[in-house]
């Protein structure tokens, strides 16, 4: 006989992400344990991380789940850490501001 898990009932916030846009980025991985603190005291930590190709260094990379409004108005940001192609841990969701946002994006060339 098999369960299903059971799934965490969703937060509001989680109901209005998936009505953004969503980007997604991947970061070099280099302290990913300390990045949600980090952030959780400067939401600009997010600029020191760099930026790379998926395929460059796909058996350990931070995934970063960026969704956005159509105005940039309303941004928000989730990390993921993969190793061996599996997730291995992730943090809070994080509201960014809109210049913040829009310097990360220009980061990885995309331009708001």
């Amino acid at each position: 006989m098999f369960f299903r898990k059971k799934k965490s009932p969703e937060t509001e916030l989680e109901k209005r992400l998936r009505d953004l846009k969503l980007r997604k980025i991947n970061y070099v991985d280099d302290g990913f344990d300390t990045l949600g603190t980090e952030m959780n005291s400067d939401p600009k930590a997010i600029m020191r991380l760099k930026p790379v190709n998926y395929y460059a260094i796909k058996h350990s990379y931070i995934l970063a789940r960026l969704y956005s409004s159509e105005d940039m108005e309303e941004n928000y940001v989730q990390f993921f850490r993969f190793e061996s192609e599996h997730q291995c841990g992730k943090t809070k969701i994080y509201q960014l501001d809109r210049e913040l946002t829009a310097k990360v994006l220009a980061k990885v060339g995309i331009i708001v």
